[in-house]
């Protein structure tokens, strides 16, 4: 028997690693074919980043391997087809995914690499094994590139499959022997219950699936559900395009919950909602949310300048809906993120970090995230044309997902084409925009400034933007650890990022940060040390000095902590309802009036690098680092 190869590397986190679902659909469509089955060994699938020359060492006598390719993986890929084709240069190396899309590209720059599929693999891949087996002409199969007399050759691309007939490689057994002989990690799974995107967004590559929705049978999915209870599987990720969509997805989502009350598993879902936040994404949240499958609901904008929209052909919702699902996500106790992408050709600093404000006054105080704009080799935004008309310039950096192991092998490095500037925001105008990005989502996402933020707005004092600018300038300015985190982070930004650009500190495991993230865990560690860096800051605002203490109290109050005991205090006002009716779209007048608050730590954490990872990395969109109205407790009391 020919021996065959999958190679899907995936990233590790912490002791979690997803998966390599792309190649086990694979295996598991060649393998119902019964000519493949008995002509074909599927040898295990390759899917730890280790050195390149322990991986070759587990391939011997190799037909035929296979590579998914994608961001995080395909440098590596290159790497490792050199050695193997140097090793045993009558094996045919074959690319694939998302980094290979549509284009011949790659088979032109690498000698190593034979062959090409292109689209789903699960159809593309079996009758490329046919053709060989039966020595027939490649021109004949669909979806694929190879070379012939020193040429490349492109066929003709196929249909999109017939996703009924597609054989689960979780219940065909595909993963059990990986699982049980990787014992060292916690498999996260992926679920597919559609393929497709009836979008054209220009910096998404997911419509190379085609812009027709297609569904699996209603019967898979359920069972793949069922396998992930009896494999007691923590997390799930749904790759879905726009979860909520259909009227079936609701069906899924019942049968998910119920699953979890019978069995325990999964314990978390995520997915992609659909882009309108229709009702029906709201009640999907609103289940999921009272079982604890969810980590929060996307309200998600990418950009709020109109002209950047245009140009990437997207459609937001109006901000009079935004506002209303806020309210009403807030008033049924669903914590919401919202996320922006920096770096879209008609974004400027003003139009960009306004948005951002534009949020926050509609009453995003929750969860923002906001991602830096990267080009995917097959998205219509890396078309040279449109690169050439919107005067994009990109960096090249080190490619190292948030939350990774800090020590993963980087025998190869991986990159990202991150875009720096555009005809409308300069170099410098995208590291300040960086800058005041991080500003918000560090001292007001995760809270560290929130409560003077917001009583500075509400009081009519100042605005959201003239207050995180300020407070940007003033740690670029700091003689503070604060101050000097902030100069270092501005500094891998002006010098393109190099190196290892995340934060990193092994008192809160031996994982990367995103440097908000970072920085708020800098500054929950010397919670003390940070407050008196910030309160110069602060006190210029001229807050009345009774109301100033109370509102220093309360911020400080409401971050949790490790270690921390129970706490209460006296405000002079009634801030916590204060905070509550803000929240809740009901603002009312700060009252003077005697009000206790107390707090009670129900698990505190005796540890940094739990809390670290429960309240930041798993709780973020759902503030699990701030105390809440189920953690408190508030009175009025009667004035002397």
């Amino acid at each position: 028997m020919k021996n065959i190869y999958f190679i899907q590397i995936v990233v590790p986190f912490g002791s979690t690693i997803y998966i390599p679902y792309a190649a086990g659909t694979i295996i598991a469509s060649c393998k119902s074919h019964s000519k493949i089955a008995s002509e074909y060994k599927f040898h295990d699938i390759i899917f730890k980043r280790e050195n390149l020359a322990d991986v070759l060492k587990k391939i011997e006598e190799p037909y035929l391997v296979a590579f998914s390719c994608n961001i995080w993986n395909i440098e590596f890929n290159k790497a490792l087809a050199k050695k193997i084709k140097e090793k045993y240069p009558e094996c045919i190396i074959s690319f694939g995914g998302h980094s290979v899309g549509h284009t011949t590209n790659i088979l032109e720059q690498e000698d190593a690499v034979d062959n090409l599929t292109f689209g789903e693999g699960e159809t593309v891949f079996p009758e490329l094994l046919l053709a060989l087996s039966n020595g027939e002409d490649l021109r004949k199969v669909k979806s694929i590139a190879f070379r012939e007399n020193g040429e490349i050759v492109k066929t003709e691309i196929g249909c999109p499959c017939d996703l009924s007939v597609l054989p689960s490689p979780y219940l065909t057994g595909v993963f059990d022997k990986l699982i049980e002989e990787n014992p060292e990690f916690e498999f996260s799974v992926i679920l597919e219950t559609n393929r497709g995107c009836p979008y054209s967004c220009g910096f998404c590559d997911w419509t190379h699936g085609g812009k027709r929705m297609r569904f699996f049978p209603m019967e898979k999915i359920k069972a793949e559900i069922l396998w992930m209870a009896e494999h007691k599987v923590e997390f799930c990720y749904n790759a879905d395009s726009n979860f909520g969509m259909f009227e079936r997805d609701l069906e899924i989502v019942d049968f998910l919950v119920e699953t979890k009350k019978k069995y325990g598993f999964p314990k978390i879902f995520r997915t992609n909602y659909e882009k309108n936040c229709t009702d029906r994404v709201f009640q999907i949240c609103k289940t999921f949310n009272d079982v604890g499958m969810d980590r929060g609901a996307t309200v998600s904008y990418q950009s709020l300048s109109p002209e950047a929209l245009k140009n990437i052909g997207r459609k937001n919702l109006t901000l009079e809906h935004f506002a209303d699902l806020m309210r009403r996500y807030n008033e049924a106790g669903i914590n919401t993120y919202s996320e922006l992408i920096l770096g879209f050709p008609g974004e400027t600093y003003e139009s960009f970090s306004k948005g951002i404000c534009t949020l926050l006054e509609l009453g995003q105080h929750s969860s923002l995230y906001v991602y830096l704009c990267e080009i995917l080799p097959n998205a219509p935004m890396s078309k040279p044309d449109y690169v050439k008309e919107h005067k994009i310039k990109t960096i090249k950096v080190y490619f190292k997902n948030a939350h990774s192991d800090a020590n993963i092998n980087d025998e190869v490095h991986e990159y990202s084409n991150l875009v720096c500037s555009t005809d409308t925001m300069s170099k410098d105008e995208w590291v300040a925009s960086n800058l005041f990005s991080l500003c918000v989502q560090c001292f007001h996402s995760l809270g560290i400034l929130r409560a003077f933020a917001l009583y500075l707005y509400y009081e009519h004092i100042t605005d959201y933007f003239t207050f995180y600018n300020g407070l940007s300038d003033y740690l670029l300015a700091s003689d503070g650890k604060l101050g000097e985190l902030w100069r270092d982070i501005k500094n891998r930004y002006v010098n393109s990022l190099k190196g290892n650009w995340h934060y990193y500190n092994p008192l809160f495991g031996n994982i990367t940060w995103p440097h908000e993230e970072g920085a708020f865990l800098q500054a929950a560690y010397s919670w003390n040390e940070s407050i008196n860096e910030l309160l110069p800051y602060v006190e210029k605002f001229n807050i009345p000095k009774d109301i100033f203490n109370d509102l220093l109290k309360y911020q400080s109050m409401i971050i949790k902590k490790p270690f921390d005991k129970e706490q209460q205090t006296v405000f002079n006002y009634n801030f916590p309802y204060y905070f509550e009716n803000i929240y809740e779209r009901t603002a009312k007048p700060l009252k003077k009036e005697k009000t206790l608050f107390k707090i009670i730590p129900k698990n505190p954490y005796t540890d940094w690098e739990k809390y670290a990872r429960e309240t930041v990395w798993y709780g973020r969109r759902k503030e699990a680092n701030i105390y809440h109205k189920k953690e408190y407790t508030v009175e009025v009391l009667k004035n002397d």
